[in-house]
């Protein structure tokens, strides 16, 4: 942030320079056409020649009143001069400097992550993704090779790694074994699926989430060792049938999930070996008066789900509460 502000300062004072050599171009070349009398051309040479100092004859011999004006154009452009080339000095340098610390101490945070979000590809779905992870504090990294949009995430203050996501060094560089989950938002299906390959390769308990443009290829990434592979057409279908068939359904899932001005929750609280509930059913567990919220699903360690649960439900070890609350301090939004 400091930087920033450094910058900001610094491209202030550039802005500046620039106007003022604009305005002494313009008041020169206007002197000299009223003064001298000559036409547009020589009076515009006449003042260049001048502001710079680079010592050429004049264009036509100067009347007195001519003489002194260029006196003054003298020390008046002269001073502007220097003062746009010390700021454009200032500028590059400190830019230069803020790129050198920025890159160490974003590379420093990155290597001490964990249980973080690897999001590849900073695209359109990437970049949604991204801000869906600030707005909800989770740790992340992207990777992205595409340098223009990798300066542009440098600017932004996004950690990230420059590179190929589908190479194992720069999945290793993002501490892709400390991760919690890996999003594969590639440009094409190809790059998805064999970045799925190499990540659950690396590391067989993380969480891989891939993006498909053709569903049909949907098979392929499960049996590459993706968890979810999310479609956008098929999910946008899927989507446009349920506002056609079930809208109020929709319209208060929408509420409750990306409104931030509706006071609930979706949440999500696993079950650890240290948890209280281990063990208890739903009833001896007390969820409602321990976590103030009423559980909707229990997502069982083998993969299975069971909506709406009894309270005779067990709680086992691995398994994950999903529930609806109040907005307070939750575990991990969903």
């Amino acid at each position: 942030m400091r930087f920033q502000v450094i910058n900001e300062q610094l491209a202030s004072g550039l802005r500046k320079g620039i106007i003022g050599i604009a305005l002494v171009l313009f008041f020169g070349t206007m002197g000299y056409r009223m003064i001298e009398g000559w036409n547009w051309l020589d009076s515009f040479y006449m003042t260049v020649i001048t502001v710079s100092t680079v010592g050429i004859m004049e264009v036509h011999p100067l009347s007195d009143a001519g003489r002194l004006f260029t006196s003054l154009l003298i020390f008046g452009g002269v001073g502007v001069m220097a003062y746009c080339l010390t700021r454009l000095a200032e500028f590059m340098f400190q830019r230069s400097i803020t790129n050198v610390f920025g890159r160490r101490t974003m590379m420093k945070k990155i290597a001490q992550m964990k249980q973080h979000a690897i999001i590849c590809g900073y695209g359109r779905t990437g970049m949604r993704v991204v801000a869906e992870l600030q707005a909800a504090n989770k740790p992340f990294v992207v990777i992205e090779e595409n340098e223009e949009v990798v300066k542009r995430m440098l600017e932004l203050g996004i950690p990230h790694i420059p590179g190929d996501a589908t190479e194992e060094e720069t999945l290793e560089a993002a501490q892709i074994c400390e991760a919690d989950a890996l999003v594969a938002a590639l440009d094409s299906d190809a790059e998805n699926l064999f970045l799925t390959l190499t990540a659950s390769g690396l590391c067989r308990n993380l969480r891989v989430i891939a993006r498909v443009h053709d569903p049909d290829n949907s098979r392929k990434f499960r049996k590459a060792g993706a968890h979810r592979v999310v479609s956008p057409i098929s999910t946008g279908a899927n989507q446009i049938a349920q506002l056609l068939t079930r809208p109020s359904v929709v319209d208060l899932i929408e509420l409750v999930t990306t409104d931030k001005s509706i006071a609930l929750q979706v949440f999500e609280h696993s079950i650890e070996e240290d948890s209280d509930m281990l063990g208890k059913t739903l009833s001896e567990a007390r969820v409602r008066q321990t976590l103030g919220s009423m559980v909707i699903a229990v997502k069982h360690r083998d993969g299975t789900t069971a909506f709406d649960p009894g309270p005779q439900t067990k709680l086992n070890l691995g398994d994950t509460l999903v529930a609806i609350r109040q907005s307070d301090a939750g575990e991990q939004t969903l």
